[in-house]
């Protein structure tokens, strides 16, 4: 990027006006769920670039801001940022996207994240179904099109649902067929989502959400970064999570009601639940198991192509879970007294994976498989989101590993929801919440067991797995691995949640 594109950028910047904004938006960037750190952590933002959509009223620009945190980290988001007149509606509307007031052309004004405004979604919209790009102040290249898997309503303004469920981008329907992903952390490509969503179509896995179009951010010198998924949206689809929840409420309240006291009147409690959940659990198992298969294709490219599970990986696997457990070891939080207490317990539980008998496969993977990754539909389970952890790298995402890592995170996810649902009724540590804890991890339990039954059953004498007793231990290594991510996410984004990842690692280490 030359000094004459860099001048260009700061007119542009100083002519719009959203210089003006910079000290609002660190409040506003550090309290989203997709934000990489705390408002404590930001050091300095800056605009990197920006592009007018809309100059009449409302002002509609997109932008990418640059955000320098503690130890020396800087994220990109994409911010499109909107201007009204103070009074304007939309901001009783949309109150959650509102940035904050300031001065604009000698007025008073509103700013916001125009994500929140039909007219940028509308834009959005239109750009996909007619194939449009524009040139950005820095020299980018902002380009929309359709993938051909489908087709988009021929509605200009269609009706817009904001999805306000938390999670690391801003998610809607559009009209009434279509959900759009519009992500935040700009990173350069190739997209890990995209090229999963084609390999899997590719190979004929049909439980998934078609790609029907995307828009994509190209810098200059980089590759195209994905910015917004069009996908079709799924009518009668319900998340896993929610599914879950509700199995756990019946759970929880018939157990308060029966005062259920020993193990095996919780296991039956379980097994005789109206709403067991247990059955969708091992056909989610076994769904996971297929997608894991197509994925074994080798008719994608080189960088979906499979590769044979060594010793080498397995060591630095350990490596990095140490490694990983290290860092989180030396935040200073109180938080984490107990798990240092028991560092070398958890060690051990990451070790053993340098003894087993290498085997298998190492495979591209979802990345971030939670129950809140899956739609129950009339016609099954469809797994969607492909995006990966939110705080792993674009590179991370896209490196090939075990197909134990997804597995772990569902069973995380069975966890988390116990814990999820008892936190709706009591308060940790009361005595309904010891009460009933039980009766929660009995729940998860049979989960977990449906889940890995089915999935191993669904693998059957395939090569994608060790042997079983070594995927057994890999796959508890990971579920460990996954429990410190965790607690590290949860420590900077709700850590009224840490306690759920650190209760796995106390309890195994116990």
């Amino acid at each position: 990027m030359n000094a004459d594109v860099l001048r260009d950028l700061d007119e542009v910047v100083a002519e719009t006006g959203i210089v003006d904004i910079l000290p609002l938006l660190g409040e506003y960037i550090a309290a989203q769920r997709w934000s990489a750190g705390g408002r404590a952590d930001i050091i300095a933002m800056r605009f990197v670039d920006v592009v007018t959509i809309s100059e009449a009223d409302p002002l509609l620009m997109f932008t990418i801001v640059e955000v320098h945190y503690a130890g020396n980290r800087k994220v990109r988001y994409a911010l499109p940022i909107g201007i009204r007149q103070a009074g304007d509606p939309l901001a009783e509307r949309a109150p959650t996207f509102v940035i904050g007031e300031a001065a604009h052309q000698g007025r008073p004004a509103f700013f916001y994240d125009a994500t929140g405004d039909p007219e940028y979604v509308h834009w959005i919209w239109n750009s996909v179904r007619r194939g449009s790009s524009m040139r950005t102040a820095a020299g980018a290249d902002l380009s929309f099109h359709s993938t051909g898997y489908g087709t988009l309503e021929a509605d200009d303004d269609p009706d817009i649902h904001w999805l306000h469920a938390e999670q690391s981008n801003t998610s809607m329907i559009v009209g009434e067929a279509t959900f759009l992903k519009h992500l935040r952390r700009v990173e350069p490509g190739p997209a890990h989502e995209l090229e999963m969503a084609e390999a899997l179509h590719n190979a004929g896995f049909t439980s998934l959400a078609p790609t029907l179009g995307v828009g994509l951010y190209s810098p200059p010198g980089e590759d195209p970064g994905l910015l917004t998924i069009v996908q079709e949206y799924l009518h009668n689809g319900t998340e896993g999570w929610a599914l879950a929840l509700t199995s756990l409420r019946d759970l929880y309240a018939n157990a308060e009601e029966d005062q259920l006291r020993g193990a095996l009147d919780r296991q039956l409690a379980v097994d005789e639940q109206g709403a067991n959940f247990a059955a969708e659990s091992a056909r989610l198992g076994a769904v996971t198991a297929r997608m894991h298969m197509a994925l074994t294709s080798r008719t994608s490219g080189a960088a979906m192509e499979p590769v044979p599970l060594t010793r080498v990986e397995l060591n630095r696997w350990a490596d990095e879970m140490t490694a990983e457990l290290d860092r989180l070891l030396a935040i200073g939080h109180k938080l984490l007294a107990p798990l240092r207490d028991v560092r070398s317990s958890v060690l051990r539980r990451i070790d053993w994976i340098r003894r087993i008998e290498p085997g298998g496969l190492c495979t591209r993977v979802h990345g971030d498989l939670h129950l809140g990754q899956v739609l129950r539909t009339d016609s099954g389970w469809v797994v969607l989101d492909f995006e990966g952890e939110p705080d792993r790298t674009t590179a991370e995402r896209r490196v090939r590993t075990s197909p134990l890592r997804d597995v772990a995170g569902m069973l995380r996810s069975f966890d988390y929801a116990a814990a999820a649902a008892l936190a709706e009724r009591a308060a940790p540590g009361s005595p309904d919440w010891t009460r009933l804890v039980a009766q929660g991890d009995a729940w998860a339990a049979a989960n977990r067991e449906a889940f890995w039954a089915a999935y191993f059953r669904e693998v059957g004498d395939a090569e994608l797995l060790p042997a079983p007793g070594a995927s057994l231990v890999l796959r508890r290594a990971f579920e460990v691995q996954k429990a410190i991510y965790e607690v590290t996410y949860e420590l900077g984004h709700r850590p009224s949640w840490v306690q759920i990842p650190m209760r796995f690692l106390l309890l195994g280490a116990s």
